[in-house]
């Protein structure tokens, strides 16, 4: 069995995680299989396609008109001549926020949804890493569908585990940047709710150490003055700062915490995998779809009024609220996400992966 494995990483370090992690689930999964690994912008030949058994579409927020041109995904334009089935891995929508009728009103632009039932009467398949991103596609037509969860959710030393490996004090806590600052409008309401998360785990946790990851770097095209910015309220508060952007390698960095708080998707995530304990605040619907998916508490950092986005006055509010009732816990209250990770790895996940590589026919 030969699968060309593609993905998208450019700077963002979860991007370089869930490919590392799609890698480790075939090898684990389909051991057998030959495994190439490529780019989805690369430009690919017919001839070279048609080389594979399968071609796998892995993580990333691919359900979305941007990133389903032919310009973006070159290897779409063969989407009707290319002998192997097109599959997608655990890939998720990329909306705003998760409010009903942003969810129901999103349609997939005319050739982009021609491309997808293509790929779907000629036997592809599509998988996700949320509810949200099955709504969206089985909204649109799609129906060969299933939600997977995403593949870092799964770290294959940790699978099986149901208790948080942090029991007690808390001494040391990793904060995860904000992800949503491309747009100099909301950087006053974005830096005020980072200070305020900052003072408020100054407050609950006198004693510990802290420690903050940049996860698409700090100086970015459209955030480095944000960014800068944000390093100035970090220096002030003593607090170590690191950009991780460009591998997964950074992620490390949550091994030594004994607790994660933040914005970005795939820090919590990785956290979840490791059962390190984790709070994600959601800034759109991939947090969201996150949180909701693994069953637990989500906190946003945004309100929607008449269709604009602006801050969440109760934010801080909530999370010191959450915390209280996870310390409580001993953050047991998160073992119930970790046992919705096993179920989904066992009945759905691995049940995809080996239709692909052929271990199973259904």
């Amino acid at each position: 069995m030969h699968i060309l494995l593609l993905s998208r990483p450019v700077v963002n370090a979860g991007d370089y995680l869930f490919t590392a992690r799609s890698l480790e689930a075939f090898e684990n999964i389909c051991p057998d299989a030959d495994i190439q690994t490529g780019h989805i912008s690369r430009e690919y030949e017919l001839d070279h396609l048609n080389q594979f058994d399968a071609v796998v579409a892995a993580g990333g927020p691919l359900y979305d008109n941007r990133f389903l041109t032919e310009e973006a995904f070159p290897a779409l334009r063969y989407a009707a001549k290319m002998l192997p089935k097109l599959h997608f891995l655990s890939n998720g929508w990329y909306g705003p926020d998760a409010e009903a009728g942003s969810l129901s009103n999103y349609r997939f632009e005319h050739n982009v949804k021609k491309k997808l039932s293509t790929i779907e009467k000629r036997g592809g398949t599509f998988s996700c890493r949320d509810f949200i991103s099955e709504y969206i596609l089985r909204n649109n037509g799609i129906r060969n569908v299933t939600m997977t969860g995403c593949t870092a959710w799964y770290d294959y030393d940790r699978l099986g585990m149901y208790e948080p490996i942090c029991r007690g004090r808390v001494r040391r806590i990793l904060l995860s940047d904000q992800g949503i600052t491309k747009d100099p409008a909301v950087w006053e309401w974005k830096y005020k709710q980072m200070e305020n998360t900052i003072s408020l785990l100054k407050e609950i946790f006198p004693e510990a150490e802290f420690a903050f990851t940049f996860n698409g770097g700090i100086q970015t095209k459209y955030s480095e003055a944000y960014n800068l910015r944000i390093c100035g309220l970090l220096r002030d508060n003593d607090i170590a700062f690191h950009d991780i952007s460009g591998s997964k390698e950074g992620f490390s960095l949550c091994d030594a915490v004994d607790l994660h708080i933040g914005f970005r998707v795939h820090t919590h995530i990785h956290c979840m995998s490791r059962r390190i304990p984790s709070v994600l605040i959601s800034e759109d619907a991939r947090g969201i779809g996150c949180n909701t998916a693994l069953g637990l508490h989500d906190i946003r950092d945004f309100s929607v009024d008449r269709g604009k986005i602006a801050s969440n006055s109760r934010m801080i509010q909530e999370l010191e609220y959450y915390l209280s009732d996870l310390m409580k816990s001993d953050f047991q209250l998160l073992t119930s996400a970790y046992v919705r990770m096993n179920t989904v790895y066992r009945n759905f996940f691995v049940p995809f992966v080996r239709r692909i590589g052929f271990y199973d026919k259904g």
